[in-house]
């Protein structure tokens, strides 16, 4: 009886978060069409801030529902943030929950929240996917190892892509997210690919290396974020109540000269900067290793 009534709640409860989340999609739908169309910079402004605070306040909004389950909550940071500056936020990446969470712990704290998004998703949420492209939150084609292999030139789209968003994401202070890790962590995904990681895929750092070589008169630094759940969650399991322990530590890091470069054409660049992030990795690996135990 009580894992119906679990279930009942749970279900209750995300369909109440989709009504503020639907809603708030339709008006950052609506300025953000407005700001796109009206030719005008003074008015292109006004109704893109607008439009941009829709985002910040679903994460706020998103925080309070993540309130209401029991789950327990640890966050740990260093340095002191605003909502008037430029990041770049790196993170560990193990389930769609991780959005939320990362909402809820930033939104007050950075400038408006954004991220690349796979291109389909665009057409599967259609109200979220709309709303984001309105927005000119990126969208990007994934396109695998071998593919690129055959067509070169897909690589060199990516690249676009990413410039093209960095040139919008100057317009306003944002914080930019970026799961270096290209996709959810699971044991499977760890084997294929022999990472050498406890907790941890391999990071790829092409994409981030990008974003800070064309933003670095904007970037006020690194955000290394750790997320740690004491008991594996999905979004559908934290509302349904199974509980946990979330951890998030994070890290404001200056962003020195010698991580701006040319990536793709500097080959010894380009090693020195994945050399750079894998022992940042090395170390989250060994933070989440120590959260793991300390909890058990």
């Amino acid at each position: 009886m009580q894992r119906f009534f679990q279930f009942f709640l749970g279900a209750f409860l995300i369909f109440l978060y989709m009504i503020p989340s639907c809603i708030l999609g339709m008006l950052a739908l609506i300025f953000g069409l407005l700001a796109r169309l009206i030719p005008v910079n003074s008015w292109y402004e006004t109704l893109m801030k607008i439009a941009l605070f829709f985002p910040t306040l679903w994460g706020i909004i998103s925080g309070k529902f993540l309130s209401v389950r029991r789950h327990r909550w640890k966050i740990k940071g260093k340095g002191n943030l605003s909502p008037h500056k430029w990041y770049l936020l790196i993170s560990n990446h193990q389930s769609w929950l991780d959005i939320l969470v990362l909402g809820r712990v930033f939104s007050h704290k950075t400038s408006v929240i954004k991220f690349f998004m796979k291109r389909e998703l665009l057409w599967r949420l259609p109200i979220l996917g709309l709303s984001c492209w309105s927005l000119n939150y990126p969208f990007v084609r994934r396109h695998s190892p071998q593919a690129i292999r055959k067509k070169p030139k897909l690589k060199g789209q990516d690249i676009q892509t990413t410039k093209k968003a960095c040139e919008k994401f100057k317009e306003f202070p944002t914080t930019i997210i970026n799961f270096v890790e290209g996709t959810r962590f699971t044991i499977a995904q760890q084997k294929s690919q022999s990472s050498p990681y406890i907790h941890l895929l391999k990071p790829k750092s092409g994409g981030i290396a990008i974003v800070i070589k064309e933003l670095q008169k904007e970037l006020s630094g690194i955000l290394n974020v750790t997320i740690h759940y004491s008991q594996p969650l999905t979004f559908w399991k934290y509302f349904q109540g199974d509980y946990s322990t979330i951890t998030v530590h994070y890290e404001l890091l200056p962003l020195p000269s010698d991580l701006i470069g040319d990536y793709y054409e500097n080959r010894n660049f380009r090693r020195y900067f994945q050399k750079w992030l894998n022992l940042l990795w090395k170390r989250k690996d060994l933070l989440l290793d120590e959260l793991g135990r300390a909890i058990y």
